[in-house]
């Protein structure tokens, strides 16, 4: 691997968790040595009490990037080197954790052993937020099913925001935090000068500078081709006014002629309210040119109806974002009128044809002995402007001279500019603007395909161009969400040497979607492809506070076959705390630069992988450390060898470390 973006991105992701593990192996050497045990004891018996669970939990980390090896093409180049170098740096944490970790905290406890004079005596009171947040546990582990169907509640409410609300599956870092910019781009015919490209860009720099909104444009101008860039103020980024500017460049542009003007928007703007020109594509596939091209347009009308859509364009052979036009002029003869005249049609189009070639005659010249045939005209013969024709005069048989506009209408429409074949079909795509949420959008365009009825042999369906995520990376994320899940559940199995118990840990996975769904929701970012992969990654991630806190209430009952359940249960989370909200601090604050601090151009990708990183620990830590309680209890009271507490509703007692 090289030192690039993703290699990078990926150690600055390891941040927070290369350190968990020596956080875990510390505090409770910590705890061990403030119980009253020695310096070189606590440090031996605390990284090895603790072995097995940071290993499985590391595991579970490192296993959910094994199905990464499944991914192909653009998903493989972009996030096997960064799965490679999390597994890497995490597997390094664990010589740290276990080596240098307790050798370290030993020396520097017994440095300060003579300052330890038992600050935790038994008789030391507990602070209110301990004996609160007891009460809370306490009230789970006796009514657990409420303390579930309350969660499974607020799962359901989530995730209705988030389907509701959220647009998913789109391509690269969404729009959630990207500025609000319109993009104006001029293209001339080839062999135009710079010249002229350059004029017609002055042209629209000068509209620009009339609008006191516009904060900043800058112009590149090339031959043929020239583009310029308009931002606003961050105030008016997320308003409707980009979209009212951009609907005024637009028809600005329709004001050009010899050249392509092309006006886009892009950003919160637009995606959240607006749109950009064009932002959906329906693809229609046949073998019978024409019946394609009647179908296209039939949906092109359906499209118009709608009130929400504009911009409907029926030849955009290139996609999405597109503009693949090629037109021509037609001339519509008024027969009626011709006849008035005493002019037939073959010969108005004789003086047409002599209007716009010219009626010069062909002469000859010999010129070494060959002879050569040869016609005159004037400059610029070739290029005719559609009023001058019309202006232009032609004589009739009764002597009146009359104007060609007079007697036949000239038209632009729109041709094909190419003709695309897919398996031998004819393709053409269907394009068009939706104004408003991104959301409804897809809504209606799924609705406008499924709706379409077409003859045997032809095919209406989305176009796998553009911004979102074609069907084969989706089936290929499903599969290894799939497997990730289900190479979770074999470590957790394996370390607990039980069937049930994992489900405890499984459980923390909706747990942590209830973050992820709720911080999409209220930053209005876009759940991207990148998200998605973060929540392969926040698989492995988020379980890890369950496995601490299940093997600790193991290891409790193992020491203690008598205790109760309810109590075991109790002191292994209260023992647990600590380390858990520091793993997650540490690991939410090694993520948060990427949010906060990234390049909104480059870094998108960042952005979602951290978003859904960010929720899923912050939600599962608060689940992990109320309702996961509450899970054990529920699928442990019923197995036979345990001790229950005397009634369910006495407090259950509190152990004061």
């Amino acid at each position: 691997l090289t030192l690039n973006l993703l290699t990078l991105m990926g150690l600055a992701m390891g941040f927070g968790l290369i350190v968990d593990n020596s956080i875990v192996v510390l505090e409770n050497i910590h705890r061990r040595w403030q119980g009253g045990e020695r310096v070189e004891e606590a440090a031996e018996a605390g990284a090895r009490e603790v072995a097995l669970p940071i290993l499985a939990s590391t595991a579970t980390t490192l296993i959910v990037f094994v199905p990464f090896v499944y991914l192909q093409g653009e998903l493989r180049v972009f996030y096997v080197p960064l799965a490679m170098v999390v597994a890497l740096t995490l597997i390094a944490s664990l010589f740290v954790a276990f080596t240098f970790i307790p050798s370290l905290s030993a020396r520097f406890l017994a440095s300060g052993a003579n300052v330890q004079t038992g600050a935790h005596d038994a008789g030391a009171s507990r602070p209110f937020y301990v004996r609160f947040y007891a009460d809370i546990v306490s009230f789970t582990i006796r009514f657990p099913w409420v303390a579930m169907t309350a969660t499974a509640i607020v799962f359901g409410g989530s995730y209705y925001l988030f389907d509701r609300y959220v647009s998913t599956w789109a391509m690269w870092g969404g729009y959630g935090g990207q500025d609000t910019y319109i993009s104006v781009q001029i293209e001339l015919p080839r062999g135009s000068n710079l010249e002229r490209t350059d004029q017609l860009m002055q042209y629209f720099e000068e509209r620009v500078a009339e609008i006191p909104e516009v904060e900043r444009y800058t112009a590149n101008v090339q031959q043929t081709y020239g583009s310029m860039r308009i931002t606003f103020p961050e105030e008016i980024e997320n308003t409707q006014i980009p979209v009212v500017i951009k609907e005024q460049m637009m028809a600005y542009s329709h004001t050009f002629t010899g050249a392509e003007v092309r006006v886009y928007g892009y950003g919160p703007s637009f995606y959240g309210g607006g749109g950009s020109a064009p932002n959906y594509g329906i693809k229609v596939l046949g073998y019978n040119y024409e019946r394609v091209r009647d179908i296209a347009e039939g949906l092109g009308s359906r499209l118009e109806r709608l009130s929400r859509v504009v911009d409907v364009d029926t030849n955009a052979s290139g996609g999405y974002f597109v503009r693949d036009k090629a037109w021509e002029f037609t001339a519509t003869v008024d027969r009626e009128r011709l006849a008035r005249y005493e002019l037939t049609v073959q010969d108005l189009i004789g003086r047409l044809n002599a209007a716009v070639g010219g009626s010069a005659g062909i002469g000859f010249l010999k010129l070494g002995g060959e002879e050569v045939q040869y016609q005159v005209k004037l400059e610029d013969n070739l290029d005719m402007d559609i009023l001058d024709l019309t202006e232009t005069l032609i004589d009739t048989p009764t002597g009146h001279r009359i104007r060609l506009g007079e007697v036949l209408a000239i038209t632009e429409r729109d041709v094909l500019a190419r003709i695309r074949r897919e398996n031998q079909q004819y393709e053409r795509t269907v394009a068009y603007e939706f104004r408003g949420p991104t959301r409804l959008g897809d809504l209606i365009h799924e609705n406008v395909i499924e709706s379409s009825e077409v003859p045997p042999g032809y095919t209406v369906e989305k176009s796998d161009q553009g911004y979102s995520i074609n069907e084969e990376e989706r089936e290929q994320i499903w599969m290894v969400l799939a497997i990730a899940l289900l190479l979770v559940y074999m470590v957790t199995a394996a370390l607990f040497e039980s069937l049930l118990q994992p489900f405890c840990v499984i459980l923390t996975v909706p747990m942590a979607l209830i973050g992820v769904y709720l911080i999409f929701f209220y930053t209005e970012a876009s759940f991207t492809r990148e998200a998605y992969v973060g929540v392969i990654m926040m698989f492995g991630i988020v379980v890890n506070n369950a496995i601490l806190l299940v093997d600790h209430i193991n290891g409790i009952r193992r020491r203690d076959p008598e205790k109760p359940l309810e109590e075991a249960i109790l002191t292994g989370t209260l023992e647990r705390v600590r380390p858990i909200l520091m793993t997650t601090a540490t690991t939410v604050l090694g993520l948060m630069p990427l949010v906060l601090f990234g390049d909104t151009a480059g870094t998108n990708i960042w952005d979602a992988l951290a978003l859904v990183l960010i929720g899923g620990l912050l939600s599962s830590t608060i689940f992990v450390l109320t309702i996961t309680p509450a899970a054990y209890h529920v699928l442990e009271r019923r197995r036979p060898g345990h001790r229950r507490a005397a009634t369910p509703s006495e407090p259950v007692p509190v152990p004061l470390r």
